[in-house]
Order: structure tokens, then sequence, then C-alpha cells
């Protein structure tokens, strides 16, 4: 599952909240592929989780939640960024423990799945309460998510994974492999048809 350098792609999300939520598709697809993949999957897939998720949370970190702070004047609004940073200490409790199991483990795939529940909450406050916060906010989202970009591809690159290609392109891309792999066996089906011809008239003659 890990590969060895990051590829940034030049379709980037345009800010911050586009490339937060990019972020949060592709590890709720994760959490997805986990429940139906057999141990040595679930082994390399629980590692990915888990570097991506410490990589998210980290950004989030240094540089969203400073900034959300100073920008959301509120006290109820600022409380939201102190409860993400809780929620995100919790996180990474579990993810050390996962991180420490093997795929036999008992309670491994329950470890796993209670991370992929307490993200999931995580990530509805974040996006049905702080972001929509903060695009009223005065933060420049375009160069926030300039920001956010360059030090997530720079933890990739420490660690050496590589970036999820977004769900509709990876869609995209299967749907013309299909496409390409039926030509394929109709262009093959056909020769083979051109052949037997072929050879019934050689025989005939």
């Amino acid at each position: 599952m890990a590969r060895s350098t990051p590829s940034r792609a030049s379709d980037s999300p345009r800010d911050a909240i586009a490339l937060l939520k990019q972020d949060h598709r592709t590890v709720e697809a994760l959490f997805d592929e986990f429940e139906s993949a057999d141990e040595e999957e679930q082994s390399s897939i629980a590692e990915r989780v888990c570097q991506l998720l410490t990589i998210h949370a980290q950004i989030e970190e240094e540089i969203l939640y400073p900034e959300a702070m100073e920008a959301l004047e509120d006290e109820e609004d600022s409380e939201l960024v102190h409860e993400a940073q809780v929620e995100h200490a919790s996180a990474k409790d579990l993810i050390a423990k996962i991180e420490g199991m093997a795929p036999e483990d008992d309670g491994f795939r329950a470890t796993v799945k209670v991370l992929g529940e307490y993200v999931k909450h995580h990530v509805k406050e974040e996006e049905g309460e702080l972001f929509p916060k903060l695009k009223k906010a005065e933060i420049d989202l375009k160069d926030m998510g300039s920001r956010l970009a360059d030090r997530k591809f720079a933890l990739m690159e420490q660690i050496g994974i590589q970036a999820e290609e977004p769900a509709p392109a990876r869609k995209r891309a299967t749907a013309k492999g299909s496409r390409a792999a039926g030509a394929r066996a109709r262009q093959a089906r056909a020769g083979s048809r051109r052949s037997s011809r072929s050879s019934s008239r050689a025989t005939r003659h």
C-alpha cells in the first residue's frame, strides 16, 4: 500500500477546505476497503490509514487550527477548535495502539473500526460546523490551502508514501481501462473469426 515517493497532482484542491475534505474522503474510502479486505490487505490498509491520518492531523494542528483560533473571535466558535484538538489527541492514541498490533492480534479489527467511527464523528463536526465558520471568517483559504498542501507533501515525502488519486479520477481511469480491455477483446475475437474462416477455406481447396 505504501509507495516510494509522493506525487503532487496538478489539479490539487483550490483551497484549504477542499484539500481537507479530499483527505477525509480518501481515508473514508480506505476504512470501507478495510472491511472487505483479507488479513494481509488489512495490515497494509491500516498502516496507510494511520500514516495519512497522522499527516492530516499534523497539518491541521500546525496551520489550520492556530489561524482558526485567531480568526474565530466568538468564544463558542473557538471552542470548536479546542474540541477538534482534543479529538485529535484521542485519535492519535488509537493510531499508536493500531501501529503496535498485528492483524492476527485480538482486537485489531475492532480497534481499526473504532478509529473509523471516531474519525467519522470528527469529520462530521469539522465539515458541518468548523468549516462553514471558516468560510465566513477573514482567512485566505487559497493561501492556506497552498501551505497545507506544501506541508502535506513534504511530510509524505519524509515518510516515503504516495498520494492517493482522488476517487472520481480512479473511477474514470477504471472505466477507460474497461473500455480499452473490451475493445481489445473484440479485436481478438474478430481476428480469431477471420483466422478460422481462412483456415476453413484453405481446407476446402
